[in-house]
């Protein structure tokens, strides 16, 4: 079963950011998509178990995105 994760990320102004953070946590086991939009700020993960803020967190270390808001 597919579970999704939505996030609100800060630090996002561009479509290379999009980038950055789709092939970061698309390295998080179990995940099948991402979905990030700069413009809005929203990221929705796609896994096949539950994502936790702890491994968003690690992916994306040593970057400037930060996890605002869960939901």
């Amino acid at each position: 079963m597919i579970q999704t994760t939505r996030l609100q990320l800060s630090g996002m102004t561009c479509g290379a950011c999009e980038k950055v953070i789709t092939k970061r946590l698309k390295t998080i086991e179990g995940v099948q998509d991402v979905s990030v939009s700069a413009q809005s700020g929203q990221t929705s993960i796609s896994a096949t178990r539950s994502i936790t803020n702890d491994e968003v967190t690690k992916a994306l270390q040593n970057t400037h995105y930060k996890i605002v808001s869960i939901g």
